[in-house]
Formats: C-alpha cells, sequence, structure tokens
C-alpha cells in the first residue's frame, strides 16, 4: 500500500471526481491529504470535502492553494453539487504547501505526491519546504503533451514554469502524458454504473452527465485517475525507459531527451479498456 498526497483543480473536468473517488476506494491506495490549485481553490476544497463526505473518509484534511491563474476558460462540473464561490469552515487552515509538507512527513512509507492539475502548490513545495522531498518515493503528474508539433496541453500550459521546476527537481517523477491518458474514456453509456457506487454515485454521476452536455460529446477522458496509477506501477500506464527533461518554450513545455539518468519519464502505452474497468470496479467498492 502506497500513502498519497494530491493536489486537484477538481471542479472542471469531471475527472479530478473520479480521480478522488478512485484514490479512496482503491485497496492499495491510502489517501493522506488533498489540496486544491486554480482559480477559486476554496471553493474547490468545499468541494472536495463534499465528495469526500459521500466517499466515507470525511476525515481526510484538504486545504486551499495557490488561486487564480487561469488561462483559458474551461468547463465546470462541480458547481451542479456546489455554488461557485463556497467554503467550507471545516476546510484545513494551513496553507496548501503546509499540509502537503506535513502530511509526507507522518504519513506511513512509501509517499507519492500526486499534481493533477497545474503544478503551482507542488514547485510552492520545493522552493518552501524542500526538506519534504527526501520523504516522498516520487511524484507523479498528469501534464504535458509529448507532440514537439503541438505541444499545448492545459495543466502545464497554465503554469509552465512550475511544472518544469516539479519536472526536473530530481526526484523519480512519472508523468501521465495527455496523448497516452486521453485514450481511457468513460461514456455516457456508462453513467448508471457510475450512479450505483455506494455513497458517492449520484453525485458522480451528476457531474459527468453534466460535463458531456456542457462538452456536447457522448466521452470524456480520465486522464486524473489513470495517471494516479504510476505510483503503483505499470499496470495500466508503460513507461518509456527513456530519461527525459522538461523545458520551457513559448509558455509550453516541451520534452527533451536527457543527458545521463535523469529521473523523469513518460507514460508512453496505456491499457485503456483495462483501465476504464478497473475504475468502474473500484469506485463500485463499499464506502
Amino acid at each position: 500500500m502506497i500513502s498519497l498526497i494530491l493536489d486537484t483543480d477538481i471542479g472542471d473536468d469531471v475527472d479530478d471526481a473520479f480521480a478522488l473517488a478512485y484514490a479512496v476506494r482503491h485497496p492499495r491506495i491510502r489517501l493522506c491529504a488533498v489540496t486544491t490549485v486554480l482559480g477559486d481553490a476554496r471553493w474547490r476544497a468545499a468541494l472536495a470535502l463534499r465528495v469526500l463526505d459521500e466517499l466515507g473518509a470525511a476525515g481526510v484534511p484538504v486545504a486551499a492553494g495557490a488561486s487564480g491563474g487561469e488561462i483559458a476558460d474551461i468547463p465546470r462540473s462541480g458547481d451542479v453539487l456546489l455554488p461557485l464561490g463556497s467554503d467550507d469552515p471545516r476546510r484545513d487552515p494551513r496553507p496548501a504547501v503546509d499540509l502537503m509538507a506535513d502530511a509526507i512527513a507522518s504519513a506511513p512509507a512509501p509517499v507519492w505526491l500526486a499534481t493533477v492539475g497545474p503544478a503551482t502548490n507542488a514547485a510552492d513545495l520545493l522552493q518552501r519546504r524542500p526538506q519534504a522531498l527526501a520523504r516522498l518515493d516520487g511524484i507523479v503528474m498528469m501534464g504535458g503533451r509529448n507532440d514537439p508539433a503541438n505541444p499545448r496541453e492545459h495543466n502545464f500550459g497554465t503554469d509552465p514554469a512550475s511544472a518544469a521546476a516539479v519536472c526536473n527537481n530530481g526526484q523519480q517523477v512519472r508523468v501521465g502524458d495527455y496523448l497516452v491518458t486521453s485514450q481511457t474514456r468513460l461514456q455516457r453509456t456508462d453513467l448508471a454504473r457510475v450512479r450505483s457506487a455506494p455513497g458517492v454515485g449520484a453525485s458522480l454521476g451528476l457531474m459527468l452527465e453534466t460535463y458531456l452536455d456542457r462538452r456536447g460529446r457522448a466521452w470524456t477522458p480520465m486522464y486524473d485517475p489513470v495517471t494516479l496509477t504510476l505510483a503503483l506501477g505499470e499496470d495500466f500506464l508503460t513507461l518509456d525507459p527513456a530519461p527525459m527533461r522538461a523545458e520551457v518554450a513559448a509558455r509550453q513545455v516541451r520534452f527533451q531527451a536527457a543527458a545521463g539518468a535523469a529521473p523523469l519519464r513518460l507514460a508512453a502505452a496505456i491499457d485503456a479498456d483495462g483501465f476504464r474497468a478497473d475504475l468502474l470496479q473500484v469506485i463500485s467498492r463499499a464506502g
């Protein structure tokens, strides 16, 4: 079993909510803390607390992190559960960086940090609480697009300097590349199965249906939950063995082959159908 600290921009793309449910209900993950990033981070923290309640995991601490920073208007999913601007008095008063560092220090090993939104909070952790890195076994990140002709991707493109700093920090970093993780999708036909999940199914189903309606399509990728599996191994995502380095050019993160044994590696292949089945099975576990 691993200990996991999850940093998320829950509330926009619905895959963040599924990542939270997957982390809580996976039998090999111990979710120790949640932090939020981007835009109204306090609303995102309140939404995370709402979903954790329904997952039967109200004891997981949630702190708001870096706010603002939006560079694009992204369709939302979480406002159907919680009005924009909401806060929750149960939100941990510590800044996200301090909750991250404290959770890393106290969690049973092995300990992983997962960033499934912009990497702003994680970069702040590296700068302000670098001693926390000593206890980390690694970092998994959803973001980036390993395509030299079109490297644009929302998470890394929102704060490319922070993403590159985390990618190149010297710790083991595993990246769920957009082009690979986008191959796992939930369909509108999965709504009945999602709604049957104990406790949280009605909310996840409502958020999924809302997001599909707002995007005007019958499917949506599950980038974030499949990225979490990189902290467990390569059951669903296979890593390219080639060491890489992240560079920033024209406000986008680009990946280059690294000289020497750099610890940054990118997902290169996926068992998309296998993960979709696993995701639906895991969130359907009793709360």
